[in-house]
């Protein structure tokens, strides 16, 4: 067989799915009421159903800082699941927008959100990278001293991010072989450093995407993407000024009319994986609305119990590693 055709016959038998959208959601997701909201950050120590803000010793007289909540039912001397979460642009740790809480409902998960540190190691950017290795390393730090601390299952820490932090799940999450063996699971929403664009990355950091995924190796990775077109790809304002002049109330109807198409199939993600991990355990979901915003998840939608359902799946299954 040919090279063509066996990337095609991996294509057809990797075990990669693909799950059917709800068609009769709104396509505007904004439009159902949310039903979660995050706590405020607070001052002082983490305590049940509070999201605090700590920094690292190296970090303390700076801007450097993550949040740690402690879920609403956490008892000491017991042990957790972690969410670690990496934010989009436009966020830094201490605005609290982020799809941690959202995942967990508050209950079940101790949650963290770290930050990406500057080259001057003084603040927490808001926009790419900063200095990426002393991002990866406040992870390598934090991530043990917070299980240690607070009683998290270093076994069961999950890496999600939505935005700049699903590229950064990649990016920063598989950074190189030490930072990898951290993940239980990783959850990408909306985008994937996939080497396609630059992603504020330099051409050699952007080329070394098919190396990061290899690192992967069977730890599972949920890969969420909303609908857009290729007219507004990068932006949903056009498609939501559309959705509400004509208002258009079903998602069907709104992907005839925009000509929609998942962002995994239109950035490339899903090809991409199938070529670099073409045995791994990745599930793809197409988010059956056009919104591209972190309270997207703050809403009760059969996407966002698919995302639960798996997340509780990976739990229980014996790791990877």
């Amino acid at each position: 067989m040919s090279a063509l055709g066996l990337f095609f016959s991996a294509l057809l038998f990797a075990p990669l799915v693909v799950r059917a959208v709800d068609e009769s959601r709104h396509p505007d997701v904004m439009t159902i009421p949310a039903d979660l909201e995050n706590p405020a950050i607070i001052s002082g120590e983490p305590a049940p159903g509070k999201i605090v803000l700590q920094s690292l010793a190296a970090y303390a007289k700076t801007e450097v800082a993550h949040t740690v909540y402690l879920p609403l039912d956490w008892e000491k001397g017991k042990h957790y699941p972690v969410i670690i979460e990496y934010l989009g642009n436009g966020c830094r740790v201490r605005d609290n927008k982020n799809i941690g809480y959202a995942l967990s409902g508050g209950k079940g998960f101790i949650w963290v959100v770290l930050p990406f540190v500057s080259v001057d190691g003084k603040r927490d950017m808001d926009l790419w990278w900063g200095d990426v290795n002393a991002t990866v390393a406040y992870a390598k730090e934090a991530v043990p001293t917070i299980c240690k601390q607070w009683g998290g299952d270093p076994a069961q820490v999950i890496l999600v991010g939505y935005s700049r932090g699903a590229i950064a799940c990649n990016y920063i999450g598989l950074h190189d072989d030490e930072i990898a063996k951290l993940w239980r699971a990783i959850i990408p929403v909306s985008h994937y450093d996939d080497g396609h664009t630059a992603w504020g990355m330099t051409p050699e950091e952007r080329n070394r995407a098919p190396e990061r995924m290899g690192r992967l190796g069977k730890t599972p990775q949920l890969i969420c993407g909303e609908y857009s077109s290729r007219s507004a790809r990068g932006s949903d304002v056009t498609l939501l000024n559309f959705i509400k002049e004509k208002n258009l109330t079903n998602f069907d109807s709104a992907k005839t009319e925009l000509g929609l198409e998942p962002i995994t199939e239109l950035e490339g993600t899903k090809n991409f994986v199938a070529k670099y991990q073409s045995q791994g355990n990745l599930t793809i979901v197409n988010l059956p609305w056009v919104n591209h915003g972190m309270s997207v998840l703050h809403r009760d939608t059969p996407a966002r119990r698919q995302a639960r359902d798996w997340l509780q799946k990976v739990l229980r299954e014996t790791p990877a590693r």
